[in-house]
């Protein structure tokens, strides 16, 4: 069966390195690329063998047309990136930021794998979502909500793993890495000051090597 990619938060970061590394190395594959600022990496994407497909992953519930679109897609993996949230100590930032990174990072995933569940969509094969090795078990300073959210998203998972049939053809699975140089690490944080983060590319060949030994 050939590979179709739906890739969800993929304009920046991790989402874009991991297309930009499966475009190098499965050239056959079919992609969709699915973010709120999608539309800007127009100029450079392959038209042949990628849809893009706007969407806004902080805004709830998911849209009807959203998952039409993702099934209509047929994708054999679906990866979930979207996800941040806002940088100082909690009781600082506006709450709206806090909601933002809460929707994005946590709920927003969750309502799009129980829609995925129900329907048991046929050519799907692996369901990946981006956990976090630095967030998602342990307190992580100045970074509450998207610790909150990163710590609800492992539970959903290591769960839901627990009650899949043993015969069941989908894998749902939780991908953790640490700290990468995107955007979103702010350049006054620890991780940015001591040279911790790792480059995205090369973040996203680990993902990679994850999703062929699944195969």
């Amino acid at each position: 069966m050939q590979k179709r990619f739906a890739l969800l938060g993929a304009s920046r970061g991790l989402g874009w390195a991991t297309y930009q590394v499966l475009q190098n190395h499965h050239q056959n594959c079919e992609f969709l690329l699915s973010s709120r600022k999608i539309e800007a990496r127009r100029s450079e994407i392959s038209v042949v063998n990628t849809t893009l497909l706007s969407q806004d992953f902080s805004a709830l519930p998911v849209k009807s047309d959203f998952i039409q679109n993702l099934k209509n897609f047929n994708p054999t993996d679906l990866i979930y990136f979207a996800g941040g949230g806002p940088y100082g100590a909690f009781s600082e930032k506006k709450w709206s930021d806090h909601q933002w990174a809460l929707n994005t990072t946590f709920l927003y995933p969750a309502e799009l794998l129980h829609f995925i569940l129900k329907e048991k969509w046929p050519t799907l094969k692996n369901v990946i979502l981006i956990g976090s090795a630095v967030a998602e078990s342990k307190p992580d300073r100045n970074a509450s909500s998207y610790a909150a959210a990163k710590h609800a998203l492992k539970g959903l998972v290591e769960t839901i793993q627990l009650e899949m049939p043993p015969a069941s053809s989908l894998r749902v699975q939780l991908f953790s890495p640490g700290y990468m140089q995107t955007d979103l690490l702010p350049s006054h944080s620890e991780p940015r000051q001591k040279q911790l983060a790792e480059n995205p590319l090369d973040v996203a060949k680990k993902l990679i090597t994850m999703i062929e030994k699944s195969d």
